[in-house]
């Protein structure tokens, strides 16, 4: 059976953007798709997903892992699975494009989400929890998550979270240390979510943002009873330097990342 835009399951998303199903299984979609000007989606990645998009009309601009790629008409872009990414249509004309997922991405996507007062709650409850598990709540924590807007977002620093399935899973934060240097801390993952390499997306996502901000320095406090954890920050070019006394009753680690 002949598909067009014309007979396909249609759909809205976004800001008053459009898709059509020309292919809908588990194994392969094809959508077409049209982005209005000065529209945007949600940065993401697939856990399982890899896609292909072919502009058909108009300027795609991609963010992928931090750089900007500008796509036209009549070429494509391919996007790894697990590689943190967006499309925006920042031109005045209409974007149309078609995009081939294998597997199928509905379904299949972990968003990055700024900050919010709306948002709020979610760092403090997330960090709880794993605090708890693990060590206890000091002090200094209670401060911060308390109050994260004027602890951390008003002294320079950004929060981010993880929506997985439409709900918020995952956490992480920049602490300012002074204008080339960050903490990167307060992250967690909520027991639930476990196994789908969120902590990966998030240290991907905080490494990007530190680049884009021309940061010199990312450096982080852990403990080393937290293998798992030690390993990830390895995996992603921290290296352990001499730690100092006061910062957390729980660290015995500090590690550095140059960037």
């Amino acid at each position: 059976m002949k598909r067009s835009a014309k007979n396909a399951e249609h759909y809205i998303w976004g800001k008053e953007c459009d898709g059509w199903h020309l292919l809908k299984s588990d194994n392969l979609s094809v959508i077409e798709e049209v982005m209005p000007p000065d529209t945007e989606e949600q940065l993401h990645c697939h856990e399982k997903s890899q896609q292909l998009f072919y502009i058909l009309s108009g300027t795609a601009t991609f963010e992928i892992n931090g750089h900007l790629e500008i796509i036209t008409a009549k070429e494509s872009i391919h996007i790894p699975a697990r590689t943190l990414h967006k499309i925006s249509n920042k031109h005045n004309e209409y974007l149309s494009f078609i995009v081939v997922s294998q597997p199928k991405a509905h379904g299949d996507r972990i968003e990055i989400v700024d900050y919010t007062e709306e948002l709020k709650e979610p760092v403090k409850t997330l960090n709880i929890e794993w605090l708890e598990k693990y060590f206890k709540v000091e002090p200094n924590d209670v401060v911060q998550l308390s109050n994260p807007k004027k602890e951390i977002i008003d002294k320079g620093g950004l929060i981010f979270y993880v929506r997985l399935n439409g709900s918020i899973v995952g956490t992480a934060s920049l602490l300012k240390i002074n204008e080339a240097s960050y903490e990167l801390g307060k992250m967690a993952v909520t027991d639930n979510a476990q196994g789908h390499g969120i902590g990966n997306v998030l240290m991907h996502h905080c490494i990007n943002i530190a680049k884009q901000m021309n940061l010199k320095n990312l450096i982080l406090y852990s403990n080393r009873s937290l293998k798992p954890a030690i390993h990830l920050y390895e995996k992603f070019g921290f290296t352990e330097v001499k730690m100092e006394s006061g910062h957390y009753e729980r660290a015995n680690i500090k590690m550095k990342k140059k960037l």
